[in-house]
């Protein structure tokens, strides 16, 4: 064992002692799964625009800056045709990336697990719960649907969101919610 082992702390394994103790660690695990997917999912849905609208910015440069140079008479010096050359590169460059990358796919793949880890999420709710009623059945496979054919939301519209719900209190009757707000 090499000294840096040593300093580290146990690691703590799960080993649930009931059913109950393994639905609730295993809904913990995937809450977290499922936000890393999310976030994974955001991440590469916007590098994905980012590369993509940037190359197409640099392309639409190239593209008028050809035509102009063109319309003119007199030959462009050398610099401008360094510039349109180095963004024809450069667009190349970005457009390629994002192939390369696949960002697309890659976004799509982790907003799918994501999905698959909400549901798995809703399914341990319902066991917890110990509800078997056929309607809550139905509604679960609605929301199933809904989230396996949702976009990623775009982290700003996400974090607004969040900010609104932070304020969110659950009342158990319907008369506490016309008392909380008169």
């Amino acid at each position: 064992m090499d000294e840096k082992s040593e300093n580290r702390p146990a690691k703590n394994i799960f080993n649930p002692e009931n059913n109950e103790d393994l639905l609730q660690g295993w809904c913990i695990h995937a809450h977290k799964e499922r936000n890393r997917h999310d976030l994974a999912a955001r991440r590469f849905d916007q590098a994905r625009l980012w590369l993509g609208g940037t190359a197409c910015v640099f392309s639409a440069i190239v593209g008028t800056s050809v035509f102009s140079v063109f319309e003119k008479e007199s030959s462009p010096g050398v610099a401008v045709k360094a510039v349109i050359v180095s963004l024809s590169i450069l667009s190349a460059i970005l457009t390629s990336l994002n192939t390369f990358l696949n960002l697309a796919e890659r976004a799509e793949k982790h907003r799918s697990a994501g999905a698959q880890y909400k549901e798995m999420i809703w399914k341990i709710e319902r066991i917890q719960s110990k509800t078997k009623e056929p309607f809550v059945l139905e509604i679960e496979e609605r929301l199933k649907d809904i989230q396996s054919n949702a976009p990623v939301v775009p982290n700003g519209i996400r974090s607004k969101v969040e900010k609104e719900f932070e304020k969110i209190e659950f009342v158990h009757k319907a008369d506490d919610i016309y008392r909380s707000n008169n």
